[in-house]
């Protein structure tokens, strides 16, 4: 079966609109929607019309999560891609109880998916190219690059520290945006030099998450080569400062 064609993907309140055109001749249609990390599926009626079908989603009754959606025709299922003309750019809702529900394209002409709640996703891992202290500001600077095509650029990056006992700390990460790159520069205080509330003591493990008009994506950042040690002061107490080294997951320890 090659895959249907969307021709329509607009919000009708908190129902979802869907409409497109079909490969083939089919009488017996369905709109499939698969939970990307669990074993969850919904099947919903879907209607013939013309040459094409229309199918609606009521995203209140969906859980939270991230749902991959697909047409089957008989006992054939494809994703549903979009239409050339089709303008791809993530549609986003807000339900009544506030929860924010966003139908987006896969990258590089994938298929149409739901991301219910907004909540970041595990999107795989990326590699810091290196780390150092700034003097001048008291601050630990972490630097990486992404293959990101310049169409798939995110609008905002952000360093989430991760401590063992449940507490996130983060920290804003600048962009820099190339041909086929994407530069990310995250500066991590460790002292109150400048702010009032740097690293707390602990271990933090470094995650980068990614905003694309409202879906964000999580990656684990694993260490580089060198890894950094050295001492700060706070309230004129002495405090050590280490960062673990490749091929481990970034950490960085304070006071410990």
């Amino acid at each position: 079966m090659s895959d249907p064609l969307l021709d329509e993907v607009r919000w009708d309140g908190a129902t979802l609109r869907l409409r497109g055109t079909l490969p083939g001749p089919a009488t017996d249609v369905a709109l499939v929607l698969r939970e990307r990390d669990g074993d969850r599926v919904h099947e919903l009626p879907a209607e013939v019309r013309d040459a094409g079908f229309a199918a609606s989603v009521a995203a209140g009754a969906l859980p939270r999560g991230l749902w991959d959606v697909s047409l089957r025709a008989g006992p054939a299922t494809a994703p549903l891609a979009y239409h050339p003309g089709l303008d791809s750019m993530p549609r986003r809702r807000f339900l009544p109880d506030s929860t924010m529900v966003i139908a987006y394209f896969a990258p590089r002409g994938g298929g149409l998916a739901l991301d219910v709640g907004g909540a970041p996703h595990p999107a795989g891992s990326t590699t810091a190219d290196a780390l150092a202290w700034n003097a001048d500001d008291e601050e630990l600077v972490v630097r990486g690059h992404l293959a990101v095509p310049a169409a798939e650029t995110p609008v905002s990056a952000t360093l989430v520290l991760h401590e063992r006992g449940g507490a996130t700390y983060e920290v804003i990460a600048m962009l820099e945006a190339g041909p086929d790159r994407l530069g990310y520069t995250a500066a991590v205080p460790l002292t109150r030099a400048f702010v009032d509330d740097p690293l707390p003591r602990g271990t933090w493990a470094a995650h980068l998450v990614l905003g694309f008009a409202g879906m964000h994506r999580d990656l684990l950042v694993f260490a580089p080569a060198d890894p950094v040690e050295l001492h700060v002061r706070r309230r004129l107490v002495p405090v050590r400062v280490t960062t673990a080294r490749a091929p481990e997951p970034l950490t960085i320890s304070v006071g410990r």
